[in-house]
């Protein structure tokens, strides 16, 4: 009887990995971005095969990792629907080859300048032609890499090569991790198989997945000693986003303020952010970073408690302080972990999770792929609201049903009352734990 349970159990583990898969395919190929309804039971069906794929020990570890690169792979082949942010991609890559610096000059600028490989159809694509470019160095080198296809579809493919490596070196690290913090190696499933990480990441095409890689790496190479290593690794995470820096004084920290980390790390800065560094491109990047926290609105479920205060109080939108406000917020934080910190590596990762998460419900734009880094630190730790929150903001795309775009604040009230309520519980069961290892 028990050796009938066990078949059974593996065949439904892989009836329901067979059923995610054909849910993430669904999701990626058939809803465009105001397709909310079509999306939705997609969305649904994924999610719930992968509760159940991750709670029940009903499909192997290498079974699960088979069908999560498998995933990956087909994303590579599928063009973005749900995001128009490839295309600024594609017009920073151009702009590169041309040897333009993409820090210099507004795409609305440039569109006069005549240029054939910047066309008037790309330019109309772009959601942000009139702000400078926020992307680091290194993911305009990939942005560069994928403009060498003369067509749209296969300059996303391009791009997408490397985040395919990217995301399967994470689930190697990720367990290698695991097994040297003795903990079990199926929890890789969490990040490995969560719809958001496959659909966002993969086929959407957002550079969190390179950056976590790069992160994973530098984290690895602290815990083995390998100081020199961990700073470039950190400074080429930086390099293809800036959230790392959160980071930077932690890991410092944790590595008992090792100066081959240190000055590894600046050195490599300094050669790798040089298109921003000098002349007029640092107070454009400067400023597009400046936009981010005090102009863009977008599921920022406490801020719009707070803004609703300041209208009630002022008689008009106060982001422009709400924003650098709760930013100051989240770096006093920072610091006070960075006081607790010790040499324990569980606490390292506790601290990164918590200032991200902090940062991240203190945020006036939180988009879905912005958990993707939390969903990575969950697979250490035993809090699992970010899971719940990876499928609740997902529901934000009903903002782009609408023929009018608006923010639908039933669902953001929806998703911050559940996730802040399983987050206050975790913390209270769990607290206690890593109290122990700071005090």
């Amino acid at each position: 009887m028990k050796i009938l349970s066990q078949v059974y159990q593996s065949r439904l583990g892989y009836l329901l990995a067979f059923v995610w898969l054909l849910a993430i395919c669904g999701m990626a190929v058939l809803p465009s971005q105001s397709d909310f309804y079509l999306y939705l039971p997609f969305l649904c069906t994924a999610f719930t095969c992968y509760a159940l794929l991750v709670s029940k020990d009903i499909l192997s570890l290498k079974a699960g990792i088979a069908f999560a690169i498998l995933a990956r792979i087909i994303m590579v082949f599928i063009f973005p629907n749900l995001s128009d942010d490839v295309y600024r991609f594609i017009w920073d890559g151009y702009l590169c080859l041309q040897g333009i610096n993409p820090y210099s000059m507004l795409p609305s600028e440039l569109i006069t300048l005549g240029h054939p490989e910047l066309s008037s159809e790309l330019y109309e694509l772009l959601n942000s032609p009139d702000y400078y470019s926020v992307y680091p160095p290194l993911a305009q080198l990939i942005f560069s890499f994928g403009a060498l296809a003369d067509d749209w579809y296969w300059s996303s493919v391009l791009m997408k090569i490397p985040l395919l490596l990217a995301e399967i070196a994470t689930i190697c690290l990720i367990i290698k991790l695991l097994k040297n913090l003795t903990l079990s190696a199926s929890k890789v499933l969490l990040y490995a198989l969560n719809p958001l990480i496959v659909v966002e990441l993969m086929c959407n095409m957002h550079f969190e997945g390179i950056m976590i890689c790069l992160l994973l790496f530098c984290l690895y190479n602290v815990l083995n000693g390998q100081m020199i290593k961990a700073g470039i690794f950190l400074c080429l995470s930086i390099a293809t986003k800036l959230l790392p820096l959160l980071f930077a004084p932690l890991i410092w920290k944790y590595s008992k303020h090792n100066l081959k980390l240190f000055f590894s790390c600046l050195i490599l800065s300094i050669v790798t952010f040089s298109p921003v560094l000098f002349g007029i491109e640092i107070t454009n990047f400067l400023s597009s970073i400046d936009l981010y926290f005090g102009k863009f609105e977008f599921n920022g479920g406490i801020y719009y408690i707070l803004r609703y205060i300041g209208q009630v109080l002022s008689g008009y939108n106060l982001i422009r302080y709400i924003g650098p406000l709760m930013g100051i917020f989240t770096i006093l934080y920072i610091f006070r972990s960075y006081k607790k910190q010790n040499t324990s590596f569980e606490l390292l990762i506790y601290f990164m999770f918590s200032v991200f998460t902090l940062y991240i419900l203190l945020t006036t734009t939180l988009h879905p792929w912005y958990l993707a880094l939390p969903i990575m630190l969950s697979c250490f730790l035993p809090f699992r609201f970010i899971l719940v929150w990876s499928f609740l903001i997902s529901l934000t795309y009903i903002n782009y049903s609408y023929p009018v775009y608006r923010e639908n604040f039933w669902i953001v009230g929806l998703e911050y009352g559940i996730v802040l309520s399983i987050l206050w519980y975790e913390y209270q069961k769990y607290c206690l734990k890593y109290k122990q290892l700071y005090n």
